[in-house]
């Protein structure tokens, strides 16, 4: 009787624990879905009327209208898009420029130990990295006012596992946002 008592219990659990599996399973499928629904109604809307707000963040919370989705909400992120300063990034453009310079030096053996060889590198940096300093700027104006990040997280809660949540971040364009 034991015996059938032990396994009767080992049974009982593996069942239990895969019924739970199961629902998780299907509740995890539910909110991607649902993640998936309001993503496109947000895209739909940035091609309608682009991006209508200027903000680094912007943050919208909501519970889904459908009463059979009554245990899952949303939460949506839209942040601007934010590059170094054109000084980083001619900084490190110019170091990049410098490494490359040096190891192709190194590597044809024409760099010598007198300081002639390092400093031709560095000017050779600076020239190229003059040349596109003037393009930085608007280029990164440009791709800040185009671009936006966008995360969406849909939450439920489960028997014994609450706070349970998908997210999905993607980027968008609106290219009426660039000035050509």
């Amino acid at each position: 009787m034991a015996i059938l008592a032990g396994a009767l219990t080992s049974i009982s659990v593996a069942v239990s624990r895969s019924v739970a599996t199961s629902n998780h399973a299907r509740m995890m499928t539910t909110a991607t879905f649902l993640c998936r629904q309001k993503l496109v109604e947000r895209e739909e809307k940035f091609i309608v009327d682009g991006f209508t707000d200027d903000s680094l963040q912007v943050q919208e919370k909501g519970d889904f209208e459908d009463p059979n989705f009554k245990r899952f909400r949303w939460e949506l992120t839209i942040d601007k898009l934010t590059l170094p300063s054109t000084d980083q990034i001619q900084a490190a453009a110019t170091k990049v420029l410098q490494d490359k310079q040096s190891a192709v030096a190194t590597a044809t053996g024409s760099a010598s130990s007198s300081s002639g060889g390092g400093s031709n590198a560095v000017a050779g940096a600076n020239a190229a990295t003059g040349a596109m300093s003037g393009m930085l700027g608007p280029v990164k104006d440009m791709l800040e006012q185009g671009i936006r990040r966008v995360g969406m997280k849909v939450f439920w809660d489960e028997p014994g596992r609450p706070n349970q949540f998908i997210e999905v971040v993607t980027f968008y364009t609106d290219m009426r946002r660039i000035q050509l």
